[in-house]
């Protein structure tokens, strides 16, 4: 009688715990838009709640920092990779840090190449964040990943960082042979700012008859910083981790006066002309407030016949490539980044 009393106090406990645990979880999940993934709503919830990122009084470089912490917050430890080499790029005005990955491949010494660029606002990021994501790029695709520490606001203004990839493309298109590349075979890649300054550059190489791009790969991408008034935004720029206050302020230090921000090269989408321009992946993800402007881009795109690929990954939120702890949404979109490319690498050699 004893026993059967005890498990049924011990059974009623359990039901409360695991009813309490499911309504906290469907709260932690469920929002006004969608779904969340599970683990990564609950997670990012319960990290946001204990661990908020608070920026305010805080200078540009106590600023960097929380924001790196919080990019490698859910990032596993970098895979092995056993031939990495860091260099300075020379310009005409100043040298750029690159990290370049080089993949096992036997004795091939023509890879195709991919020039990435880091997000993180344009204030924030560097290729120490991004180690992780370049080295599976350049596992994955069998192709050099050139990652490039371009310059960061508000120090270096619009359109420092942007010549900075520019000037990395130039280098790599004419220094190909130096680290094993094919300059036939380059695509140019990043995400969120970085996936701005790609957008960017792949028109600017256009437009000044610069070096070839096979193809470009927008995770992301910020493609119109001068108003930020899309349905994403007004739906989640204030409760997710890449909240509209935060991110006028930093675009207020990148590009000083709001209407420079028409410039075709600081938003893209507001180019008049998209004719042209390499085979693009784009990537977004659900929960984002850039949303809907990485897919106009890509619809701008298509009407000038431009060969568009287009992404919207279901239940995270904008930075999700760097959280592979808890979702699998960051390697699938690395992993359909990777098919892609050897696709359009693939169909260069031939």
């Amino acid at each position: 009688m004893k026993t059967k009393k005890i498990f049924l106090i011990f059974s009623s406990v359990m039901l409360i715990i695991v009813t309490c645990g499911y309504f906290i979880i469907k709260d932690f999940t469920t929002t006004g838009f969608g779904k969340l993934d599970t683990k990564f709503g609950v997670m990012t919830k319960i990290e946001k709640y204990f661990n908020p990122v608070s920026l305010k009084g805080k200078s540009i470089n106590e600023i960097r920092v929380e924001l790196n912490k919080n990019t490698t917050r859910w990032s596993s430890k970098p895979i092995p990779f056993p031939n990495i080499k860091n260099m300075n790029i020379n310009t005409d005005t100043n040298k750029v840090p690159v990290r370049i990955y080089t993949p096992e491949n036997g004795n091939s010494n023509s890879f195709p190449i991919i020039i990435y660029s880091h997000g993180g606002s344009f204030i924030s990021g560097n290729i120490d964040v991004y180690d992780n994501v370049c080295r599976k790029l350049s596992k994955n695709t069998k192709a050099i990943v050139v990652s490039v520490n371009y310059r960061l606001a508000p120090e270096n203004p619009f359109p420092d960082g942007l010549n900075d990839v520019y000037n990395v493309l130039q280098w790599v298109n004419k220094n190909a042979k130096s680290i094993n590349g094919d300059s036939s075979n380059i695509c140019v890649a990043g995400d969120s700012a970085g996936g701005n300054l790609s957008a960017a550059v792949s028109q600017m190489a256009r437009d000044k008859a610069g070096p070839h791009i096979t193809s470009v790969v927008l995770i992301y991408p910020s493609t119109n910083i001068y108003k930020l008034k899309t349905k994403s935004w007004s739906n989640f720029g204030m409760n997710y981790n890449y909240t509209k206050e935060n991110s006028q302020k930093f675009l207020s230090l990148y590009v000083p006066k709001l209407e420079d921000r028409k410039n075709k090269y600081a938003s893209p989408l507001l180019s008049n002309n998209f004719k042209n321009l390499p085979d693009t992946l784009i990537i977004t993800s659900e929960f984002d407030p850039l949303r809907d402007e990485g897919e106009a881009y890509g619809k701008k795109l298509s009407l000038d016949g431009v060969d568009v690929v287009y992404t919207n990954y279901k239940g995270v939120t904008h930075g999700f490539i760097t959280m592979d702890k808890i979702t699998n949404k960051a390697d699938e979109a690395l992993i359909e980044i990777s098919v892609y490319l050897k696709n359009k690498f693939n169909k260069k050699q031939v």
